[in-house]
């Protein structure tokens, strides 16, 4: 296999993605100890509720397992950009994406995120949307677009689009 594949297999196993709504601490975090993540991405735009899922509880809990936790509040939602897109999630997906890229502290917060990525850390996104469909949360629209610049810092010209939550992105490759 050629070593640019090799290289974004590598890359795309290291985002996992999960939420909290819903979840009890002692849950999220023997999810996260199965996934085998090492840093916790807070891409939550607010985060006010739940109470023992504020930053502070969130980073004092995950120190506790060894994993460490770290929040950018601009690469969240911003409510403004989900009422405006209503209910028309491809619309929603073009807004977020368009706002990472060009709002200067999203565009920030997303470049520092990418080059952590370089480290040997298996990293989850998170935040309240409590769904694994692709096309409803912002998580996903991140972690595609994570996915997409790093294909293109590797020379690969096509954009891939995530079709599901389980969906194969590069062949298999042993790592």
């Amino acid at each position: 296999m050629e070593k640019r594949h090799h290289e974004l297999a590598k890359f795309t196993k290291k985002i996992k993605t999960t939420y909290i709504k819903g979840v009890k601490p002692e849950e999220f975090t023997k999810t996260l100890e199965k996934l085998k993540v090492n840093v916790v991405v807070d891409i939550r735009y607010w985060s006010l509720y739940p109470i023992y899922f504020s930053p502070k509880f969130m980073r004092d809990l995950l120190e506790i397992h060894g994993i460490e936790y770290v929040k950018y509040k601009a690469l969240g939602n911003p409510s403004s950009l989900r009422r405006r897109a209503g209910e028309n999630f491809i619309y929603a997906k073009q807004l977020y994406q368009d706002y990472v890229l060009g709002n200067p502290e999203s565009n920030h917060d997303f470049l520092d995120l990418f080059k952590q990525f370089r480290f040997r850390k298996n990293f989850c996104l998170i935040c309240y949307c409590p769904t694994f469909d692709v096309k409803l949360c912002h998580r996903f629209w991140l972690k595609e677009l994570l996915i997409n610049v790093k294909r293109q810092s590797l020379g690969f010209s096509e954009v891939i689009e995530l079709q599901n939550y389980a969906q194969k992105l590069t062949p298999e490759v042993s790592i």
